[in-house]
């Protein structure tokens, strides 16, 4: 039986024979021989921790009289020998006279009965399969990180000298997003198992370099001892900072039966994973990648976990959210080549891809961007991308898309806003924005040589204003005509020598910060 089962039990109450103590007149037994009832004392499993009882009408267990079943102990796998205490009734009736005599009364004794698999002298196997916790609670999906299962057979011989040994068998099942987050990829050869372009490409895998007992699949999704063992470990690589999934082992028991592992979490003292379903107690036969008790695909470690993988819930502007869900947020992307988290309780995320710098020629300086100007002033976490070595890849060619890389929890494709460098034919206007968020393409003209000519000494100035003016018309703002404020960044084309202001307005006519979209 396996450790924390329930079995029935019985105790043979055999007769038990006594000389008749009564000599006048003298007892009608055959050769003077009393036949004894016999009572249970006591029952004992030797130390192994389990206890004696019975089955309540719902069929779970109770401990104590009357003794029907035996539950193992949880954290003692080993050989366990059932005993029980008995003792005579020292009266039996004369067959003569009816009468109830005294007869002999022996001293109480224990006797070793027979396990209910028929073993002989009580004893019989307590065993357990169990699978360690290789990610524990701190462990979060990261590109290429690894995480490290045990599973293990008790005990090693079983109550007939026979080894536990079986075949132990490692198998996952994971997420398959495209990509390693949400604007990069990575391309492996020789080994196109390794790759993660497509949603056949699992982003939790067994490495084929694994302990030389273990055989691994072509797919590299499944791993198995190659001959019979009582433990065996294995290594699982991460390939997403998305990744989640689970892995299970299972082994043959002598039975012939497949027995799955319990999820071990630690083994001083010994603690299961386990669970309440209507007062019943229940195991959990796999081990996590990563911890996600609340079955959002989040790590439940991270520090904005509470709430659904498809909440988009950011406070700002007319409309809450900024186009990514909280799990891809979690799942992050990289900017400027470094990966990173996104905040979704924060500020809005808006991307801004600065094509003056990253047309740089690849290996020469670098040429000067035009950055994102005053557009933080409205309210949003700003992120510029402007390394070369980003360009096209940081964001989708042909949509500036920014979480390209999408599968799981996926609400809303939203681009990067482009700011080019470029000459507006129409005089006095310096800058052009035409398609706004969340709409492809995104994008904001800017005349750097005209408002060098117009502004001259307040050129840089006028630029930071410039820019987060047409960056206002990309977030769906419009030009301030008619407003009782003139103090924003979205004033209608501001005369040379207004001044220049750098903040949106907050409040009254129009409000601009209560006004933007990041989508619709």
């Amino acid at each position: 039986m396996r450790c924390g089962e329930v079995v029935s039990v019985s105790v043979m109450q055999e007769v038990d024979h006594d000389t008749c103590t009564v000599t006048l007149p003298p007892c009608s037994f055959p050769n003077n021989d009393a036949e004894n009832g016999v009572v249970v004392l006591q029952c004992d499993d030797g130390g192994a921790g389990g206890e004696f009882g019975h089955l309540d009408a719902q069929g779970g267990f109770v401990a104590g009289d009357p003794i029907t079943h035996y539950r193992a102990a949880l954290d003692n796998p080993g050989i366990v020998q059932l005993r029980a205490q008995c003792d005579d009734l020292p009266t039996a009736l004369d067959p003569a006279t009816g009468q109830e005599i005294q007869t002999f009364d022996d001293d109480p004794w224990w006797t070793d009965g027979t396990a209910w698999d028929g073993s002989p002298n009580g004893r019989f196997t307590v065993w357990e399969f169990t699978i360690s916790d290789g990610a524990p609670e701190w462990w979060r999906p990261e590109l290429d990180l690894g995480a490290y299962f045990t599973a293990k057979i008790e005990p090693a011989t079983d109550h007939n000298g026979q080894s536990m040994a079986g075949y132990i068998n490692f198998s996952l099942g994971a997420s398959s997003e495209p990509g390693y987050c949400l604007n990069r990829t990575r391309v492996s050869q020789p080994d196109p198992q390794w790759n993660d372009t497509g949603p056949d490409d699992a982003d939790l895998k067994f490495p084929p370099d694994q302990d030389p007992n273990i055989q691994v699949s072509a797919d590299c999704s499944w791993a198995a001892t190659a001959e019979p063992a009582l433990e065996a470990s294995v290594t699982v690589r991460c390939l997403d900072y998305g990744a989640y999934g689970s892995i299970i082992a299972e082994a043959q028991t002598l039975q012939g039966i497949m027995a799955s592992a319990r999820l071990l979490l630690d083994d001083d003292p010994r603690t299961y994973y386990t669970y309440q379903v209507n007062g019943e107690t229940y195991f959990r036969y796999y081990a996590p990648i990563p911890w996600d008790e609340d079955g959002n695909c989040i790590w439940d470690g991270w520090q904005w976990n509470a709430g659904n993988a498809l909440d988009d819930e950011e406070p700002g502007g007319a409309l809450p959210g900024d186009g990514f869900s909280r799990y891809e947020e979690y799942r992050g992307l990289t900017v400027n080549l470094g990966w990173t988290w996104l905040d979704p309780d924060a500020d809005q995320d808006v991307f801004i891809l600065d094509w003056e710098a990253l047309k740089s020629p690849p290996g020469g300086p670098p040429l000067p961007g035009i950055g994102a100007g005053d557009l933080p002033s409205l309210g949003v976490a700003v992120h510029v991308i402007h390394y070369p070595e980003a360009k096209n890849i940081e964001y989708e060619p042909g949509t500036a898309y920014i979480n390209y890389n999408c599968d799981t929890a996926h609400c809303n494709s939203q681009p990067g806003v482009y700011v080019i460098d470029q000459v507006i034919q129409h005089a006095g206007q310096c800058g052009q924005t035409d398609v706004k968020l969340d709409r492809p393409n995104p994008t904001s003209f800017i005349d750097i040589a005209k408002i060098n000519a117009l502004y001259q000494q307040a050129a840089p100035e006028a630029t930071q204003m410039l820019v987060g003016h047409e960056l206002g018309h990309a977030c769906n703002l419009a030009h301030h005509g008619g407003a009782t404020t003139r103090a924003c960044v979205m004033w209608d084309v501001p005369a040379v020598g207004d001044p220049l202001h750098h903040t949106y307005c907050n409040a009254g006519n129009p409000g601009c910060r209560a006004l933007y979209m990041l989508h619709e």
